[in-house]
């Protein structure tokens, strides 16, 4: 293999680096909002190893407006494959610890129909990652696997990178205006750009080992989609995708050397099952650091971290790609308006802003859920005491509630230059149920439009929105703003002899609005603005709002 090197020069508006879900969602995003990047990534192709197992129903509703919820629950493992989940166990055939939090398949992927017009996915990352991969392709991006990058600098106009095929060792300059970093937990990046970290730190490392057996004698009319074990030979996390297909998530010795023998993964896997003499095939192997951390910033000039480059978080809750792909919308709108011209780069500062409260919470959460499943780890407290300084961030006030499942999954509150709040009152930075403020994603609300049912999410993408029981009214202001400003702006009425009827007649309660008040909804879902009712001066009104927000 000859090591070539050439002075050849590309551009692109945003390169990149890390070709996982993450990076690829991202991509996906931009071409959506007309950005088309370049991504690259060391691997010669997307994961086989499952991964993230579990997309939240946030993660679907960005999906379903990407266009690909679809193609995604197609893909997902049916329901009649899906078995227990949350089982504590010393094994699988032995006995069981706590079955408090087992969950049987179809209880798992029940939507709530008045939180999301979606639900959750129970898809592996090995599935998921080639639907976002075709999509992405096929709206226009430049993806190159078995590419590495070698070095960067930037200056105050752009990024520079050199690139390397790994396949070839030829070199090449790529010249962007801006480069994302979702190239991991060891993220190349965030340690050159000399980025620190708070939190936890690493809590062990781990090793993923898929592996076939059949294991339907052991487990008559059983199924295990999800269970933690623990013995004194493995501690971790065991999970069924097929009818002899199986993944095992085992935390690895202090001190244990690695790679591992063929015969010491055969050791933990069948100390697993709970039989030494079982039959056992091993498939594949993946070696990773389990760790709780948050990135000190988020950007650094024009290179801004996302995914595990920013937050590491524990498996329990599923909330890692999760919050990776919430970073990725968050940050897609932003960089592409700036690209176009329609608002100041100083938007993109509101990014780390908005996205690092919200890992905060997610990495708190995690750490919590981890040490009281595995209790077993001698730093058990500290970690606990971890998780509660990360909550406490993000709870702001000693008699804050507590966060729930859904602060975690839809409810986290954006505090930046781009929301406007309504008041300057201390309030945590997450709710535990839609309340229409802003700073909150939009509550979800069923619409009818020309026989077609949809949802208030469904409105929302590439342009900002205005959401009005009287659309008559704000007309004007909407439209000043729109061209005064440049900022794509549309306007949709919802309630009786709107475009959006709403048969329940929800939008004005949920929202928090009088008959004459309207929401200013962000692409990404989220609400910048609220008018309870109509103001003196509407045009004045708004135009002052997007001045103050993205200006």
């Amino acid at each position: 293999m000859s090591n070539q090197t050439t002075t050849t020069l590309e551009e692109t508006p945003v390169l990149i680096v890390g070709g996982s879900i993450v990076g690829l969602s991202l991509a996906l995003f931009l071409a959506r909002q007309g950005i088309r990047c370049l991504l690259i990534e060391r691997h010669s192709g997307t994961s086989i190893h499952a991964r993230a197992g579990s997309f939240n129903p946030r993660s679907m509703e960005i999906f379903r407006q990407a266009g690909l919820e679809s193609a995604i629950f197609q893909a997902e493992t049916p329901l009649n494959e899906l078995g227990e989940m949350g089982l504590r166990a010393a094994s699988l055939v032995g006995p069981v610890v706590d079955a408090s939090e087992r969950i049987i398949n179809q209880q798992y992927q029940q939507p709530d129909p008045f939180v999301s017009p979606t639900r959750r996915a129970l898809i592996g990352q090995d599935k998921l990652e080639p639907i976002v991969l075709a999509h992405a392709r096929g709206a226009g991006c430049d993806i190159r696997f078995s590419n590495e990058l070698v070095s960067f600098e930037q200056d105050a106009a752009e990024v520079t990178a050199r690139v390397k095929e790994r396949e070839t060792g030829r070199e090449y300059q790529v010249r962007a205006s801006y480069l994302v970093a979702a190239d991991g937990n060891r993220s190349m990046v965030r340690q050159q750009l000399g980025i620190d970290s708070y939190g936890y730190g690493e809590l062990g490392n781990w090793i993923s080992i898929l592996f076939q057996a059949d294991l339907s004698p052991l487990l008559p009319g059983r199924k295990i989609t999800l269970g933690f074990i623990n013995n004194p030979t493995v501690e971790g996390i065991i999970g069924q995708s097929a009818e002899d297909r199986w993944g095992l998530l085992a935390h690895l010795k202090p001190g244990e050397p690695t790679p591992l023998s063929e015969a010491r993964c055969l050791e933990l896997v069948r100390a697993a099952i709970g039989r030494s003499d079982w039959p056992v095939r091993l498939v594949g192997t993946l070696y990773w650091e389990l760790a709780a951390r948050v990135a000190e910033h988020y950007q650094a000039g024009r290179i801004f971290l996302t995914g595990d480059a920013a937050h590491v978080m524990t498996t329990m809750g599923a909330f890692g790609a999760n919050t990776g792909i919430a970073d990725a919308h968050n940050l897609a709108w932003k960089l592409a308006m700036v690209l176009k011209g329609q608002v100041a780069p100083s938007l993109l500062a509101t990014y780390g802003a908005e996205r690092q409260p919200a890992a905060d919470l997610a990495v708190g959460v995690s750490s919590w859920l981890y040490a009281y499943r595995l209790p077993q780890h001698e730093q058990h407290e500290e970690i606990m005491r971890s998780a509660s300084q990360l909550i406490k961030r993000v709870r702001l006030l000693p008699d804050a509630p507590q966060p729930t499942g859904f602060s975690v999954v839809s409810g986290y509150l954006y505090r930046s230059n781009a929301i406007i709040p309504e008041d300057e009152t201390i309030t945590p930075l997450f709710e535990n149920a839609p309340s229409g403020s802003p700073g909150t994603r939009a509550p979800h609300i069923w619409l009818s439009s020309n026989g077609e049912t949809l949802s208030t999410l469904d409105l929302f993408g590439r342009e900002f929105v205005l959401l009005t029981p009287s659309s008559d009214s704000w007309a004007a202001a909407v439209t000043n703003a729109s061209n005064k400003l440049n900022v794509p702006l549309a306007i949709h009425g919802i309630g009786a002899h709107q475009p959006y009827a709403d048969a329940e007649l929800q939008f004005q309660s949920s929202y928090g609005l009088t008959s004459s008040g309207a929401v200013l909804m962000r692409p990404d879902g989220f609400i910048a603005w609220r008018a309870h009712s109509l103001p003196p001066d509407p045009i004045q009104a708004l135009e002052h709002v997007f001045r103050n927000m993205v200006r």
